[in-house]
């Protein structure tokens, strides 16, 4: 069995699992805006202004600290970085790449690098001690941590970053949970343990299993409440660590009890029903609450090491792959990848050369950008086959791929086309823009949900090009080409023209006008088609390109055969933009008012299908007539492309700055017609779909990893990125729209503050079924209103899918997976049963079954499927891939789970041992540790590394130092550090060619730094300085006082005088 360890045993012992999660840190949401603590954990006396800690704060704080470490020792590509104490995420981003870049896809990938950590916390990982250092299971859940490590290094070096994310997330989880578990803190540790997660570093001074480690609470017999000092004093003092016991704890399906007779910690809380079961109480510090942590007043501290602890590893990972590969797989990059799918079959001979002078122009504007795309990715398919796949970050090498290729072969009308999509996902970063060209219909729809759910998780949006036939009236049976001056009548088969009939009436029956000229007997053709040597094609339905493109958040885009050349214009230019206006399948005359806020640097209008009419206006008046190819209609305005079935134009506002506000598009469109309009702007919003999950004793809000389900209590949390930098006046609302721009639920901000993030109630069940975007609108800091709509579309699903063990799959070449997948009934509208039609695939067409395709379950109902999946013998080890599972219910709904899967190598191949090292020397710096005489000097330290096994591959220093050139396999290496006594210390990373990790820490000395002052002499100066104050006030006044009486004194003795003299 290739699949780890912990997938053995019965699937019914699944369900025991995910009863009772188990975790430390919460992961998010636990206190809302407007609902306030929906769990029902804090106290009703908490402070509410009290700074609380989930994994979500945690991570984005350390990762705060190491891009801003990024920025400063890495200069942007244009202008400087100049770092203020106190940035936040989105303000050093726009410092360093411009305050007209969206951080959108780097926010994105830091939200998704927290709902992995918040994972951690529900179904069977929750609930093992081993994913969170619980139950004294360290050095297991050390294990776990080395052993995850390469995967996550390969993964980001095999670009696959989304598995990366969440690998890292599940052990940026463990991590950050060792300080809230265990008694770390309580030990009297100022800093974070930085072995923990490093491959050959054990964790010493464990307690033995026959220790105590906690004696009762005092102040609650219930074992509820505070419990500050309920470790025993022996512990404390041999050092040695522990972490409590949950009642909801299992390790394989089996259940880890609390050892009777021997006084160990719980891990405490209300929900843990071990506090009562030997020494009462607990010693978890994951909120500062009494009421759910009992060591509560050691929250802030067990957060500010997690905090340091997440920055080392980070940093660690940042030097095994390198700067440039850290920055893209956490999305810092302004302009997103664009990927190229090409049909390379006889008929396409026309869209390959015209890509071919595409990427000739890619490779001229990429000299010349500051930002250009951060990769190329191109897949070719043909029939039988698909890929390979080009990636680079260099566009010349798609151009030499594209050059070598010729048009050729094919033979039926349908191609492969699902199958390049999903090759060509599995590899793109998220963000990426996708382009589809060809001509033919889909030959393997079964893979369209596949596609979709892929396209969704990566935010990934698809264009699909067709160059269609003539006379096929293509996807709705509107592209009639001019008329042809020679003809010839081919003559069909029978069965040929019976085919045709067929899908004609399958046409007609999804509304689609399909043009007849004579009859099923012949068509007409072109010499052209003639001379293509294309076999004659059947009529299909297009309609899934349209579909992939609506629900990614695209358009499909026709094109005449001699047009080409102009409509692959639009793979050119691209940048992240927001959505602010979109609407598909328009049939009728439009006028939509366009809101242009001051945030907008430039937008771009695209508008699909036949039009007899177009006009853009702006505010001031100015008319642009989209169906005339005119550069010079107005200062910038520039034409994308021109096609008669696609307009698509760009304004740039920086040169209209008179123009903010409402722009008018008005458009007649002759038949089917969609229109997008999108902005560069770094204002964009972010709609997640969050579920509390409250059966567990670690509560927090989890992620819908796809649609949102109709039963489900959900939360929307809608980001606005930019927040930071934007200076919004305020939001007004959210509202929910279908594709035909009709409102159809109304969400309103609880406080119109701009917020970067804010959790509405989504009341789920009074939503009608069908699709929906999310619209955000407001005012900006000018007054301008603006509006923002999100790009893909969300459904109502009546399912939810999972995988129990958690998503992270593992195995060897050759190896059979058996992978439990969870399907639920969520439909709680109908209390009959509901069936489901399930099925499994991968992204590199390995096989994959299931033992039951089709389910019929009842209202809540679950049950528990087996995925079989077997790795190809011929797979490299450390490369990766994609399972993913869709369901479609009666209703037609369709709900969609993935997991991620590393080949790793066979266990006696596999390379382990991490890298060695031994300081040779070392030049001391006593006498020059102070502040004033530090940099009066350098130190110096000679080290070698060995390597015993695949070689060392990378070395990376804190802070960072030259590094020797050496040559990747290297066994051995030797290399000389050196750094002003201002730095004292310096951590050296190794890592071998299988990514194992090796840390050597040379300590020089400490600078001696006058002490800070601690909290307790602060307050007393601040007493002291009040008193002082006081008593000079209370001086001054007296003497003000006396002053007066005397002077009134005086004046009384005057007016005497004279009176007592008359006397």
């Amino acid at each position: 069995m290739g699949r780890r360890g912990r997938n053995s045993g019965p699937l019914g012992l699944l369900l025991l699992a995910l009863a009772a999660p188990s975790a430390a840190f919460l992961g998010r949401g636990t206190l809302l805006e407007r609902e306030g603590d929906i769990f029902g954990i804090y106290c009703d006396e908490f402070d509410r202004g009290t700074r609380v800690w989930h994994h979500r704060e945690i991570t984005r704080e350390a990762v705060r600290r190491v891009i801003v470490d990024h920025f400063r020792t890495v200069p942007p590509a244009k202008g400087g970085y100049n770092h203020r104490d106190g940035m936040t995420l989105e303000e050093a981003y726009a410092e360093y790449f411009g305050t007209e870049s969206s951080p959108k896809p780097f926010l994105s990938a830091v939200a998704s690098l927290v709902d992995a950590a918040a994972e951690a916390d529900a179904g069977f990982l929750g609930s093992d001690p081993r994913y969170h250092f619980g139950s004294e299971r360290f050095s297991e859940s050390q294990q776990i941590l080395t052993g995850r490590w390469p995967r996550i290094v390969k993964a980001i070096q095999a670009g696959d970053y989304s598995a990366a994310i969440y690998m890292l997330g599940l052990s940026l989880s463990a991590i950050q949970d060792f300080y809230s578990y265990s008694n770390w803190v309580e030990l009297g540790n100022e800093e974070f343990n930085p072995d923990v997660g490093i491959s050959g570093l054990a964790l010493s001074d464990v307690a033995d299993p026959q220790d105590g480690t906690c004696k009762d609470c005092s102040t609650d017999a219930s074992g509820v409440g505070a419990c500050p000092n309920n470790l025993l004093q022996d512990i404390l003092d041999a050092g040695k660590l522990t972490s409590g016991y949950n009642d909801g704890d299992a390790v394989a399906g089996r259940r880890v009890e609390k050892p009777r007779g021997i006084a160990k910690c719980s891990h405490g809380g209300s929900r843990d029903k071990s506090r009562n079961t030997g020494a009462r109480g607990g010693i978890n510090k994951e909120l500062p609450t009494a009421c759910f942590s009992p060591h509560h007043q050691l929250h802030e501290k067990a957060a500010q090491q997690a905090i340091q602890a997440t920055e080392y590893y980070l940093t660690l990972v940042r030097g095994a792959v390198g700067d440039d590969l850290f920055v893209r797989f956490l999305g810092l990059y302004p302009t997103p990848a664009l990927v190229l799918v090409l049909d390379t079959t006889d008929s396409m001979d026309k869209e390959l050369a015209a890509l071919v002078h595409t990427a000739s122009r890619l490779v001229q504007q990429h000299a010349s950008a500051t930002y250009p795309p951060a990769e190329y990715l191109f897949v070719p398919f043909n029939d039988p086959t698909y890929g390979p796949v080009t990636r680079s970050q260099r566009p010349d090498e798609i151009y030499q791929a594209l050059t070598a290729l010729r048009a050729m072969g094919g033979g039926d009308e349908a191609e492969l086309s699902m199958s390049a999509l999903r090759l060509a996902l599995h590899h793109a970063p998220p963000h990426a823009h996708v382009f589809l060209f060809t001509d033919a219909s889909v030959k393997d729809p079964e893979l369209f949900d596949a596609v979709v759910g892929l396209a969704h998780t990566k935010s990934i949006k698809v264009t699909p090009v067709l160059t269609m036939p003539i006379d096929y009236g293509g996807i709705s049976g509107r592209m009639l080409l001019p008329e042809i001056e020679e003809e010839e009548n081919v003559m069909l088969s029978d069965a040929a023209a019976n085919d045709i009939a067929e899908v004609m009436a399958e046409g007609e029956m999804e509304g689609n006008a399909v043009s007849q000229r004579r009859g099923f007997g012949s068509i007409r053709r072109s010499k052209r088609a003639v001379r293509t040597a294309r076999p004659r094609r059947q009529l299909r339905s297009f309609s899934k390109y349209a579909e992939l493109a609506e629900r990614t958040g695209s358009q499909v885009v026709e094109s005449p055969g001699d047009r080409v050349e102009e409509t692959a214009k639009i793979v050119e230019g691209a940048a992240k933009q927001a959505v602010l206006w979109k609407d598909i399948g328009v049939t009728s005359s439009q006028r939509i008012k366009v809101p242009i806020d001051s945030l907008i640097i430039g937008f771009e209008v695209s508008v699909t299908g036949r039009l007899s009419s177009a006009v853009l206006t702006s505010p001031s008046g100015s008319r642009f007539d989209l169906l005339a190819r005119n550069n010079n209609a107005g200062r910038g305005y520039a034409v994308v492309a021109f096609t008669p079935y696609l307009a698509r134009v760009r304004v740039d506002m920086t040169q209209r700055p008179n123009d903010v506000g409402e722009w008018t598009l008005q458009f007649n469109p002759s038949d089917e017609s969609s229109v997008i309009i999108s902005a560069r702007t770094p204002m964009d919003i972010m709609p997640t779909f969050y579920t509390p999950d409250t059966s567990g004793n670690h509560p927090s809000l989890q992620r819908v990893a796809d649609q949102p389900s109709r039963s489900s209590d959900t939360y929307l949390d809608v980001v606005i990125t930019g927040v930071d930098t934007s200076n919004l006046r305020r939001v007004d609302r959210a509202y929910l729209k279908d594709s035909a721009g009709r409102e159809l639920l109304n969400l309103d901000f609880p406080i119109k503050s701009p917020r970067r993030n804010t959790y509405l109630k989504f009341p789920s069940r009074n939503l009608q079924a069908g699709r929906f975007t999310v619209v955000v609108t407001g005012v900006d800091g000018s007054g301008r209103s603006f509006r923002r709509e999100s790009g893909a579309q969300w459904d109502l699903v009546d399912s939810l899918l999972g995988f129990p063990l958690g998503r992270e799959v593992w195995g060897s070449p050759g190896d059979s997976l058996r992978i439990p997948v969870v399907i639920t009934n969520t439909n709680a509208d109908n209390i009959a049963q509901s069936t489901y039609f399930v099925s499994a695939y991968d992204a590199l067409g390995s096989t994959v079954s299931l033992d039951q395709k089709r389910v019929t379950l009842g209202r809540n109902e679950s049950v528990v499927l087996t995925v079989t999946m077997v790795m190809a013998s011929s797979a490299l080890p450390y490369t990766t891939n994609t399972l993913i599972v869709t369901a479609i219910s009666n209703r037609g709904d369709t709900s969609h789970t993935q997991a991620h899967l590393s080949v790793v190598p066979k266990a006696f191949l596999a390379d382990s041992t991490p890298p060695t090292c031994q300081v040779l020397s070392k030049t001391p710096c006593t006498g020059y540790l102070t502040p004033e005489t530090c940099n009066q000097r350098y130190w110096q330290t000679n080290v070698r590394f060995w390597d015993a096994g695949s070689g060392i591959f990378q070395v990376s220093t804190s802070p960072p130092s030259d590094i020797p050139i050496f040559v990747s396999g290297t066994h051995q290496l030797s290399m000389t550090y050196e750094a002003l006594c201002c730095n004292p210390m310096v951590t050296i990373s190794v890592y071998d060619t299988a990514a194992n990790l090796g840390v050597c820490n040379v300590d020089n000395g400490s600078l001696e730094v006058e002490p800070l002052l601690n909290t307790g002499e602060i307050a007393g100066i601040v007493v002291g300085a009040v008193v002082l104050l006081l008593l000079l006030i209370l001086l001054v006044v007296g003497i003000v006082i006396r002053r007066r009486r005397t002077r009134t004194e005086d004046v009384t003795l005057r007016r005497r005088g004279p009176h007592n003299s008359d006397e």
